[in-house]
């Protein structure tokens, strides 16, 4: 897997969220739920140096509080509250808000990527079909797994903040090319329904991606969990029989 561009912040993206450091205490809210689960690291944490896991730790507590709140509502302090840090801790692993925005979303693009990765040796490159099924199923269980990603991208498109203009120059431009090409692949070979290609692509992220933004309101309406295994079996099929003929 390529690892991610490291590219600087654009100006007018720090002009709008100037450096924590030196400003007076926010307001901003606080995440009130207990953090979820962090990624489990290969080595172990017994392993790891203590810098890489408070790294870990606040990168970790940031995507739950932009996901939650989005870039203007979350503060650095009350990150490094919920990662159980100090606020001078964290500023010297990440120095400003739009420095710990950028690696936040770096970090879980790239574990995005490597699980679309792995999921890939285990197809044909070449059955556009099949690689466009890897890319469908991935999404939906990363995404359940990961709800803040798309969260955070709906918010950032909606503003159409200097932050997505970077996401999508340095990260899923790429991505959205290589998984178009697999639906028009997909529709030469007859496997795939007939449709624009682009508007096909986010068909398959608003069915899944819309879903889980809006769990709560289908568990009180259709009474089902859709982060449950058999929900999220059942919406990776319901788009597989939308995608495929």
């Amino acid at each position: 897997m390529d690892k991610p561009k490291s590219r600087k912040a654009p100006a007018k993206a720090a002009k709008a969220a100037p450096s924590a450091r030196g400003t007076r205490r926010s307001h901003a809210a606080r995440l009130t739920t207990r953090a979820s689960a962090q990624p489990q690291s290969k080595d172990g944490d017994a392993k790891r140096p203590r810098g890489a896991e408070v790294r870990e730790r606040v990168l970790h507590a940031a995507l739950e509080c932009f996901g939650a709140f989005g870039f203007e509502g979350t503060s650095t302090r009350a990150v490094a509250e919920r990662a159980g840090i100090s606020h001078t801790l964290l500023l010297y692993h990440f120095d400003s808000k739009d420095k710990l925005w950028l690696s936040t979303m770096e970090d879980v693009i790239g574990r995005y990527r490597h699980e679309f990765e792995l999921r890939l040796k285990h197809v044909d490159r070449q059955d556009s079909a099949a690689c466009l099924r890897a890319f469908i199923e991935n999404f939906v269980r990363f995404s359940a797994q990961v709800p803040q990603l798309y969260r955070i991208m709906t918010q950032e498109s909606t503003q159409g903040s200097e932050r997505i203009h970077w996401l999508l120059d340095t990260h899923l431009r790429a991505s959205f090319n290589d998984v178009r090409d697999m639906i028009r692949r997909g529709q030469a070979a007859g496997a795939v329904r007939e449709g624009e290609s682009a508007r096909l692509y986010y068909a398959i992220i608003g069915l899944a991606g819309t879903l889980l933004s809006v769990s709560t309101e289908f568990k009180l309406l259709a009474g089902r969990d859709v982060f449950a295994e058999a929900e999220i079996h059942h919406t990776i099929g319901f788009i597989f029989d939308f995608v495929f003929v």
